[in-house]
């Protein structure tokens, strides 16, 4: 498991914010305790987030508190009166006692500053945990493109007589590769995994089969896909990719020539 993904991952910020499902928040609680790195991060985001409520505390209008407060005189003017009852009473210390109604008012007004602070806080921290979301599911999907990339290589090397070559890119692309997969049986060719440079919006890559020193036109690619179906040959000797116009040419120019392999056996 990679941990720093898992962090950066806005759970822990969610599992603050209590916008968790209860499987999630027991995941949390979890791994916390198996990782001390993730619950060092936990103990930060819960006091960040602390310190963020109370520097953005928001002062509530006075014409809101003012309705408040009148509804809590109205509430208690209304209830009723019951005659004193004179009992034995031993005072007891409690520090639990119930606010007095004279502080009500205070209490109330605190409470909703500290719901419109804890509400925006709410707000840019679900703001910053969708953009880490988002960020997530992209890698996920690029993940999940290389591996149906990866097992359709497999699927096509699994195939009798189908055979890789490695085409090494030339000056014009030193470093660069791409993998031309030819079956000598049926003639079928494939090109994977290449890595030459961007094209202009005007030109394509083209493949070539070499042959009896003629060059055979097996279609144009791209540098985007992954696998691409070319045009089939028979007795391949080399294959070689050129530089030309946007939808191919009838023959290779060789002073746009960016690679050749050649086959063995």
């Amino acid at each position: 498991m990679n941990i720093n993904d898992y962090i950066s991952s806005g759970i822990l910020e969610q599992y603050v914010l209590g916008d968790i499902s209860s499987q999630e928040k027991k995941e949390v609680e979890c791994m916390s305790h198996i990782y001390p790195e993730i619950k060092e991060e936990l103990n930060k985001v819960q006091i960040a987030l602390e310190r963020f409520a109370l520097d953005n505390a928001i002062e509530v209008p006075s014409h809101i508190k003012k309705n408040i407060f009148e509804k809590i005189e109205k509430e208690i003017a209304q209830e009723p009166i019951t005659p004193a009852k004179v009992v034995e009473f031993n005072p007891v210390i409690n520090n639990n006692v119930i606010a007095s109604t004279s502080n009500k008012r205070y209490l109330v007004a605190a409470s909703v500053s500290l719901i419109i602070g804890a509400s925006a806080v709410y707000f840019i921290l679900k703001s910053n945990f969708n953009e880490k979301e988002l960020a997530l599911n992209s890698k996920v999907q690029a993940i999940s493109k290389e591996k149906e990339n990866i097992q359709n290589q497999l699927a096509l090397l699994s195939v009798e007589n189908n055979k890789p070559f490695v085409l090494q890119g030339n000056a014009k692309a030193p470093g660069k590769t791409m993998i031309v997969l030819w079956n000598n049986k049926t003639g079928n060719v494939y090109v994977n995994n290449v890595e030459l440079p961007k094209t202009p919006s005007d030109k394509q890559y083209q493949l070539w089969a070499l042959k009896d020193g003629k060059p055979i036109d097996l279609g144009v690619f791209n540098t985007e896909t992954s696998i691409q179906n070319m045009k089939s040959v028979a007795g391949a000797q080399a294959f070689a990719v050129t530089l030309e116009v946007k939808g191919g040419s009838p023959t290779p120019h060789l002073d746009e020539l960016y690679g050749l392999v050649k086959v063995s056996g």
